[in-house]
């Protein structure tokens, strides 16, 4: 199978076994609202100025948080910002 311009394949509709086309963000069930809180994550922001970009409560971001961690199978922030970093979230 060849691969053309824009990662669209010249089968139809399929994509090569291996290809990473995947979005990080539907391979994991990430939310959109899980997905920013996961960039601003990366990006080196606190819990508090996450909440305040996103208009939310320092208790909602963690909860998110809680929930990113789970779906990426992580359990820390370093873990979930190399995740981001790794997957272009960043």
């Amino acid at each position: 199978m060849i691969v053309g311009q824009g990662g669209a394949s010249s089968d139809t509709g399929r994509q090569a076994v291996g290809v990473a086309n995947v979005d990080p963000v539907l391979e994991h069930h990430l939310t959109p609202r899980q997905a920013e809180v996961l960039r601003l994550l990366a990006r080196g922001w606190t819990d508090a100025q996450i909440a305040d970009e996103l208009f939310l409560s320092r208790r909602t971001v963690h909860a998110h948080l809680r929930e990113i961690f789970r779906k990426l199978a992580v359990s820390h922030r370093s873990a979930a910002t190399r995740y981001a970093i790794d997957h272009g979230l960043a």
